[in-house]
């Protein structure tokens, strides 16, 4: 086990190492010149790789490119989500540290309980399974409940970011920016937003919760991780239809066909059905311009071309 440097030496390498900036390291020399080279690789995503450095601690090590503003930026939101929901089943992520070494943006983060309930599909069967799957679900579901306020629809993080004075100009402006980037995805017919429901009052959305980000332990979710680039306020309902649209084959492959009919049961339990595919278009549509993953792309081009 490798041990954590304290926060000081660590915030030093923000004055002493600015030289360092001109050119962007690897994930190597990083972890290196913070002598955390042996520290295991636990997690990664389209944004960042999460390395366990020890002291029950993670360092999220940005990908090429990341800017520490926008670090800075999820840092706050995750600061308010923590604040918003301290009586939650679940916890959130909270940042000790942001530091930028060989041009790269790294993140101190305390590591949370439990195995990504990716993992735990894997083994998982009969109740214990289907435990799981509505645990995920009610978890999604509750993101809205947590008490983040600000004042506008759209995106959080994400830079440029898209923001809007309704929600349905933001559904509309979302995709219209989308477009220009969409890359081998640009021949599909994209969402109308004019069909998705419209919505009054604006909520916290993850809006990338899926099995990867989401831990579990003792048979129901312990965390719910990757809040940032993301998350925007919209309506909270876009949260559990993309957690359901998000079990499918290509993103999701521990999960099976009998998870994703337990998934859209508790849908229609919850009244939250009738809109689905529609609002899953919708989301495949805002998830165009990722066509980098392999994954992702051939899942938009699914949902898109039925």
């Amino acid at each position: 086990m490798t041990t954590l440097l304290p926060n000081a030496h660590v915030g030093a390498f923000l004055q002493t190492e600015s030289s360092l900036m001109q050119k962007q390291w690897s994930d190597g020399q990083v972890l290196s010149h913070l002598r955390w080279e042996n520290a295991p690789l636990v997690g990664e995503g389209g944004e960042a790789r999460v390395f366990d450095i020890g002291g029950e601690r993670v360092l999220r090590l940005v990908r090429p490119g990341g800017q520490a503003d926008a670090q800075q930026k999820r840092a706050e939101l995750l600061r308010k989500t923590s604040a918003g929901h301290p009586t939650a089943a679940f916890r959130t992520p909270r940042v000790i540290d942001i530091c930028q070494v060989g041009g790269r943006v790294a993140v101190i983060e305390e590591r949370l309980p439990g195995v990504t309930l990716a993992v735990a599909l894997k083994t998982a069967q009969n109740r214990a399974r289907h435990r799981l799957i509505c645990s995920y679900l009610d978890a999604a579901a509750s993101i809205g409940d947590i008490d983040v306020h600000l004042p506008f629809w759209g995106d959080i993080v994400a830079p440029p970011g898209i923001r809007a004075p309704t929600y349905r100009t933001y559904l509309i402006d979302k995709l219209r920016s989308v477009r220009p980037v969409s890359g081998p995805l640009a021949d599909l017919v994209m969402a109308q937003p004019e069909v998705m429901p419209d919505c009054l009052t604006p909520s916290l959305v993850h809006f990338d919760i899926f099995p990867d980000n989401v831990l579990v332990e003792a048979g129901s979710v312990s965390a719910i991780i990757d809040f940032g680039a993301s998350s925007k306020m919209a309506d909270r309902r876009l949260d559990v239809w993309s957690a359901v649209a998000y079990l499918d084959q290509e993103i999701s492959p521990s999960a099976t066909d009998s998870d994703r009919n337990v998934a859209l049961d508790w849908l229609e339990s919850k009244g939250l059905d009738s809109d689905y595919l529609s609002a899953k278009r919708w989301i495949a549509s805002s998830w165009c311009f990722a066509h980098d993953d392999p994954a992702v792309r051939s899942w938009c081009r699914r949902v898109l071309s039925t």
